[in-house]
């Protein structure tokens, strides 16, 4: 009876160590797939960005007040920084 209980325990650890192996190529496989996923994300909203900012539309304007906002804030900026510096 002694070797039966050895071949029970030996299948036993051997099948805990197959599904061990296959949860941890199911993760890796996942987080294979998580990275590509993430920059295909980040296309689409550049995509849908870009269409929807140069149709003509409120969003179109929008982006234009912000790009000359940012335009008139560089050229505004240093000089506010040096005059509260030296008064």
């Amino acid at each position: 009876m002694s070797n039966m209980e050895n071949l029970d325990n030996k299948l036993s650890e051997a099948e805990r160590q197959s599904v061990v192996y296959e949860t941890a190529m199911a993760s890796i496989a996942a987080k294979n797939r998580a990275a590509p996923a993430g920059g295909h994300a980040i296309m689409a909203a550049a995509m849908g960005y870009g269409e929807s900012a140069s149709d003509g539309l409120v969003m179109s304007k929008m982006v234009h007040g912000a790009k000359l906002f940012c335009i008139l804030f560089a050229m505004l900026a240093p000089s506010l920084l040096i005059w509260q510096v030296m008064l």
